[in-house]
């Protein structure tokens, strides 16, 4: 017998479907009605119509065996097929956390409030929370500016080449890096002093570094991480890396470096203190990490697994299914993570320190932040969550 057909075979002893019998009497009951309106129904028996949903759950569990999610296969139908999963709300009346959201929509940014009421900040492209969310700096293709949560415009700068990935340092605000192109910039927090700090930069957001000393992380071009002075020029430490980056963030004073096969956490001077790699056959598609914990998304053929993983403990699946997961978001108290889940049309709010792996769904998202488009909307993305005053 091989691996795959043994994982088959516990998760078939394992695998319970919720409400199977009361599914059952639900289906009969359509069938019955069915007959009433003329159609004679088959004599089927209790036991048949039980062999019938055992088959098609095994047939479901089979094909998740056979992909390449089938070495998930517990966790899915663990987190999949759990009742609560399936009771998404249909619209996001208010948020399970504190803090307000800030969402990239085709139509522009938005800010969500705690009782889900949003606001539209005008025709921008992407946009980032200030410190304590009291402001959002936000681009198009040639210019940035800084914007009150109501969407008042306090100034902008023109740029002639292309800006994005704009973010504000803290705990003072009085910096913000942006890229233009291969190049990294930083401008005060009043939109003055704009000045060039790198060149041969990859399209990667920096990072700031909380503190004195307004120091920013980047990755250039050939995958090195270099944190600089902001003010100074002055050049902290250089890391090499094999491969590109996809995100950087400060956590504890430390730097997470994220990169499509590993994660990797470097100390003040750029040394790794810590290092995990993704399993075979998996690559990792974002992560975010918050008070020594970091929430991973995995890609794994055609679907995605959420995972969070700790130095020194074991990593725990926390959501599993098919298309791919958008970069989560831990709130501001680290009590919950948003999961963007484009394929279900769906925002998942999770709760990773509960025992009961409490799980709260939002459906219909895309049409939300995209009023009037239909059933073309595109779904949004989740750039924030800040707690604001």
């Amino acid at each position: 017998m091989t691996d795959r057909e043994r994982l088959l075979r516990a998760a078939l002893l394992e695998a319970r479907a919720p409400e199977e019998s009361a599914a059952e009497r639900r289906a009969w009951r359509v069938v019955a009605a069915a007959g009433a309106a003329g159609a004679r129904p088959p004599a089927v028996s209790r036991h048949h119509r039980r062999r019938a949903a055992q088959a098609a759950l095994a047939m479901a569990l089979i094909a998740l065996v056979v992909s390449p999610a089938g070495a998930s296969v517990r966790h899915w139908v663990a987190d999949r097929i759990e009742p609560e999963a399936h009771r998404a709300k249909p619209v996001l009346s208010s948020l399970p956390g504190d803090g307000s959201l800030l969402v990239d929509s085709p139509q522009g940014p938005w800010v969500v409030h705690p009782d889900g009421s949003k606001r539209r900040l005008g025709e921008w492209k992407e946009a980032s929370w200030s410190p304590h969310g009291l402001f959002a700096v936000v681009t198009k293709p040639h210019e940035l500016a800084a914007v009150e949560p109501d969407g008042m415009v306090r100034w902008a700068l023109a740029r002639p080449g292309p800006v994005g990935r704009a973010r504000w340092n803290g705990p003072d605000g009085y910096r913000i890096a942006y890229l233009e192109g291969p190049s990294l910039r930083v401008v005060d927090g009043d939109g003055t002093g704009d000045r060039l700090l790198a060149r041969h930069v990859a399209w990667v957001a920096p990072a700031w570094k909380s503190g004195p000393g307004h120091l920013v992380a980047y990755a250039t071009e050939g995958g090195e991480v270099v944190v600089v002075g902001a003010d100074t020029g002055r050049e902290v430490f250089r890391s090499d890396g094999h491969g590109g980056v996809l995100f950087l963030q400060w956590t504890s004073g430390r730097l997470l470096v994220t990169r499509p096969g590993s994660l990797q956490l470097l100390d003040r001077s750029g040394r790794p203190i810590w290092t995990w790699t993704a399993p075979p056959g998996t690559s990792i598609g974002s992560a975010a990490a918050r008070r020594g914990r970091v929430a991973v998304v995995l890609h794994e053929g055609g679907s995605d697994r959420l995972v969070l993983v700790a130095h020194g403990r074991k990593p725990r699946v926390l959501f599993a299914g098919p298309g791919n997961l958008g970069p989560p978001r831990w709130s501001p108290d680290g009590r919950w993570l948003l999961a963007p889940w484009p394929r279900g049309d769906q925002w998942l709010f999770l709760q990773p320190g509960s025992g009961s792996r409490k799980l709260h769904a939002v459906a219909n998202v895309a049409a939300q932040f995209s009023p009037g488009d239909g059933k073309g909307a595109r779904f949004p993305s989740v750039v924030g969550w800040s707690r604001t005053r």
